[in-house]
């Protein structure tokens, strides 16, 4: 089985708030069959950082970015063929999220970031490297908006943290889902029209074989 957790925070200004959520699924990988869209794969080719992303983040962008631009298509061709494979992830979460999907205008697509992708590696390394649970603050207590604000953010920021396999798609899924997160938190970071830029890393978990921390982080600015 697979078991996935999540949590995410939500800093505009000095405001925040943050929920943790979490899924089972069998152990089972998801076949989706789609081609990749040359319209979104050609403008992050000409970002220059983007080249130097491991194939990891690289797909975790582009995927973000295409819910972005087509959530039709998005519910269409991933989100229903993953709930027809993994019939136990359909609740009140994932009907939202077909809602949502098919009802929304695309959104503006995301610019990798070399800064967040920066804050987004220490802190997957951080808490992977010491077999940590999904926290927002750093195990030497750094919390979020000091982790930020040392990196030049100070507001219109976001975070996501994923605990599970090591894909990029089926953890947007799962994020996008948000199962056992009542406001959605994780959701509404990933298609906010605020956030314009993006940085994210996976890293192993000590101690939990074949476990991975993804941390997605978002900026405004």
């Amino acid at each position: 089985m697979k078991r996935l957790l999540s949590v995410f925070i939500a800093c505009t200004f000095i405001s925040f708030v943050h929920s943790q959520g979490s899924i089972v699924l069998r152990d089972a990988p998801f076949i989706v069959e789609t081609e990749k869209d040359a319209s979104i794969q050609q403008w992050l080719d000409s970002n220059a950082f983007y080249k130097k992303l491991s194939p990891d983040q690289q797909e975790s962008i582009y995927w973000i970015n295409y819910v972005r631009k087509y959530p039709k298509l998005f519910h269409d061709k991933i989100l229903i063929p993953f709930l027809e494979q993994f019939p136990e992830a359909k609740s009140a979460y994932s009907k939202s999220l077909s809602a949502t999907l098919i009802s929304m205008s695309p959104v503006g697509l995301l610019i990798p970031d070399e800064k967040l992708t920066t804050v987004a590696i220490e802190h997957a390394t951080d808490l992977g490297k010491h077999g940590a649970g999904i926290s927002h603050s750093s195990t030497s207590g750094s919390s979020f908006q000091e982790r930020m604000n040392k990196a030049g953010y100070f507001s219109n920021v976001a975070e996501n943290i994923y605990e599970g396999k090591r894909s990029s798609l089926e953890a947007l899924i799962f994020l996008l889902i948000d199962t056992g997160v009542k406001n959605v938190g994780h959701r509404k970071n990933i298609l906010s029209t605020e956030m314009k830029r993006v940085g994210l890393s996976f890293y192993p978990i000590k101690g939990r074989p074949s476990m991975f921390f993804l941390v997605q982080d978002f900026s405004g600015e």
